[in-house]
């Protein structure tokens, strides 16, 4: 393994390097891809910026990529060419550093595929991980929204201009995310669009029903602060319920450690001073 597999595996880094570095991949019809903002990670930057072919990232693209980024909130600094460079730049870094650790230690050649694999699907991981994150922020802060809505509509005051006031005074995801619909219904887009859309970048069932809700209120006449209201209260208490099962499926596992750190180690105590008690007795017997 260490006479042909070596330059073999030298080689192959070279090429792949080589190659990479010869085609340089740009946006069709001219347009440039979003520049990544801060909020993201320097290393995915970094595996961006690496050139590579127009075909391959068309290979290493996924169908479900726009998706993802838009309910990660990344849309407007990422786009789907630029995940796929990322797959491609990491998956090529960890190509290039298991093959030099092959080279230093050959069993380390198994590496080389997880390597590379792993490298095309950290991006993913990431965006969806974001996505996940994002999603619960935005369940976390609806019901809070919805009691903001329903004190300024109790007021007097119109929807929009209270969507306005509750996003200014509740900040975060969500009042980013309610700023965006006004945005929408300010150049003309239908309230049912707006919403709609709102509840594709969100993607939680709570948003979705919680719009539904509003949307049926509005078709039907009913008042809007009783609906809000009923919203809230429904969030609240599935958020209750929620925590109940997290705190049901957390006594097992609590359970396991102390089946298997605490218990041994006080099993271990009581023997050691058992052992070390009856190696007294039994010397002073056989002297």
């Amino acid at each position: 393994m260490n006479g042909p597999l070596a330059p073999l595996l030298l080689w192959t880094a070279g090429f792949v390097c080589a190659g990479v570095g010869l085609h340089v991949s740009r946006a069709p019809g001219g347009r440039t891809a979003p520049r990544p903002s801060g909020r993201v990670p320097g290393l995915l930057r970094a595996a961006m910026r690496v050139p590579c072919s127009a075909s391959s990232v068309a290979r290493l693209s996924r169908a479900t990529d726009e998706a993802s980024l838009v309910r990660a909130g990344l849309s407007g600094d990422l786009g789907p060419d630029a995940l796929a460079r990322m797959r491609l730049g990491l998956a090529a870094a960890g190509l290039a550093l298991s093959s030099c650790a092959a080279l230093l230690a050959p069993p380390a050649a198994v590496m080389i595929p997880l390597a590379a694999g792993g490298g095309v699907a950290l991006p993913g991981r990431w965006v969806a991980r974001r996505g996940d994150a994002r999603r619960a922020a935005l369940v976390r802060e609806l019901p809070d929204l919805l009691d903001l809505l329903g004190i300024c509509i109790e007021a007097g005051m119109a929807l929009d201009p209270a969507l306005r006031l509750a996003a200014d005074r509740l900040g975060g995801t969500l009042g980013e995310e309610v700023r965006v619909v006004l945005r929408d219904l300010s150049l003309g887009s239908p309230r049912r669009d707006a919403y709609q859309g709102f509840v594709a970048r969100a993607g939680a069932p709570e948003v979705t029903r919680t719009i539904g809700a509003l949307l049926q209120a509005e078709e039907l006449g009913a008042p809007l602060s009783r609906a809000l209201q009923g919203q809230a209260e429904s969030l609240r208490a599935s958020r209750r319920q929620d925590a109940r099962e997290r705190a049901a499926r957390a006594a097992p596992k609590i359970q396991l450690v102390v089946a298997m750190v605490m218990v041994p180690a006080v099993l271990m105590l009581v023997i050691g001073v058992l052992v070390i008690e009856l190696s007294r007795q039994v010397g002073a017997v056989i002297g």
